[in-house]
């Protein structure tokens, strides 16, 4: 079957979604591609969460589409809104229900008009020159050609700018550097008494905030228990629990500590994290309710439907976003976002966890050009899949900055068919004025 649109999103992760609602109400025909069978990318499918953080320490600078997926999933009781982060590694976090997630984000692209396909993958992209012409599709039983003017790439690991021949690098230079792998778990019959009441007598075993009140179970510690990990013959190395409570779930949490390293754009190690993972939950499990207080009757609810991956490509667009970028808080005349979220390196092999943090108030800027894959002439990047080196990468792979990117990739995109101009030439000052109209904060 031939399908045509003016913008081809690649990706449903928030990135897509915030790209194709944007392009959409620009006034771009759009197509959503998504590989699994829900939007949300790793915040609904390998349980990623809190989403962290859409402030500074001084304001909000996560606005637009992705203020306006957190506003409605408050009013549907899917999260408590943006909170205190009791840990106090950023300003601001952000729990929210994954299962509310998925429904909310399939409502908003029905009302904005959004085609939208699941269980598509890229087989192929034909290409004139620098431009991609047409894509062809794959799913259980059919294939489609798809014909668009302009794509965005908000696969995460940009593999549809690497099939359509954008130039990349892997991790720090080599497979073996990438950030590890994490298998989430969502966790019942948790005791938040029991714990609360050993935090605050304990409270040198824990990163916490001086100010926080615990009203909110944001836990990150038992630094002391940790090392009897290796008496329960579990795989992966930590050096800390790190969990955080299910809103409006009382007695659940979803825990974010486990460690796989491996390069998952190769299936072999893919499968072998995945599988590492799968067998040492029950392990894991066992060491919760037997070691850690306010875990003596807790329960396994489920695991992320696939392992959470921190790093693994990254796209050489137009401008690479260095370290120095963000430490210096460049600024930038192109800028389309603004993030706030420190650098925090998983180190492979490691139980430790390397942060950086920006001079206040910790911020600093998204250019444009790295949105742009260097040697494409009509494709856009939106989310992880946007062009930094590897320590700029682990502070820019949030999901709240994947939205104002996704955002302005939607719009920038449609801009760019409405004048029928290449994606490079759009006016920057016409697509900040989109941006700041809907909602976006520069």
């Amino acid at each position: 079957m031939d399908l045509v649109y003016d913008v081809v999103v690649v990706g449903g992760g928030v990135a897509g979604v915030s790209a194709a609602i944007a392009a959409s109400r620009t006034g771009a025909r759009v197509l959503l591609l998504e590989k699994d069978m829900s939007f949300g990318g790793v915040l609904t499918t390998a349980l990623v969460n809190p989403m962290m953080t859409f402030h500074s320490s001084e304001r909000q600078v996560i606005g637009g589409i992705g203020q306006e997926i957190i506003d409605r999933l408050v009013s549907m009781r899917g999260s408590y809104g943006h909170i205190d982060d009791p840990i106090g590694f950023v300003k601001s976090i952000t729990p929210f229900d994954p299962e509310k997630m998925k429904s909310l984000l399939i409502e908003m692209l029905k009302e904005e008009g959004v085609d939208f396909l699941f269980n598509s993958l890229v087989l192929h992209v034909s290409r004139e020159g620098d431009s991609i012409t047409s894509i062809t599709t794959v799913s259980t039983g059919e294939q489609n050609r798809v014909n668009a003017k302009v794509f965005i790439d908000s696969t995460g690991e940009g593999n549809f700018s690497i099939r359509a021949g954008a130039y990349y690098n892997i991790g720090d230079g080599s497979p073996s550097s990438c950030q590890p792998m994490t298998l989430v778990m969502r966790i019942g019959g948790v005791d938040r008494e029991e714990i609360v009441s050993y935090v605050t007598k304990n409270r040198d075993d824990f990163v916490i905030s001086e100010h926080t009140d615990l009203s909110y179970l944001g836990i990150a510690g038992f630094f002391s228990f940790m090392k009897r990990l290796d008496d329960y013959g579990i795989y992966f190395k930590r050096d800390r629990l790190l969990f955080f409570e299910v809103p409006y779930h009382p007695g659940q949490i979803f825990m974010n500590t486990t460690r796989y390293a491996g390069y998952a754009n190769k299936s072999k190690e893919l499968t072998e994290a995945q599988t590492n993972g799968s067998t040492d939950v029950w392990r894991f499990m066992d060491f919760l309710k037997k070691e850690i207080p306010g875990f003596e009757d807790s329960f396994l609810i489920q695991t992320g439907c696939h392992i959470g991956v921190r790093e693994t490509t990254h796209i050489v667009g137009d401008y690479v976003l260095r370290t120095s970028d963000l430490i210096d808080r460049k600024t930038f005349d192109d800028a389309i976002a603004v993030g706030s979220y420190p650098i925090d390196i998983h180190l492979p092999g490691s139980a430790q966890l390397k942060t950086i943090s920006i001079p206040y108030p910790g911020e600093y800027h998204i250019p444009m050009s790295s949105l742009i894959p260097r040697g494409l002439a009509n494709v856009i990047l939106a989310g992880r899949a946007i062009s930094a080196d590897h320590t700029a990468f682990s502070a820019v792979r949030t999901s709240p900055l994947a939205t104002a990117t996704g955002m302005a990739a939607g719009i920038s995109a449609a801009l760019a068919v409405k004048h029928r101009k290449l994606v490079r030439d759009v006016n920057i000052d016409l697509i900040q004025r989109e941006i700041v109209e809907m909602g976006g904060i520069l």
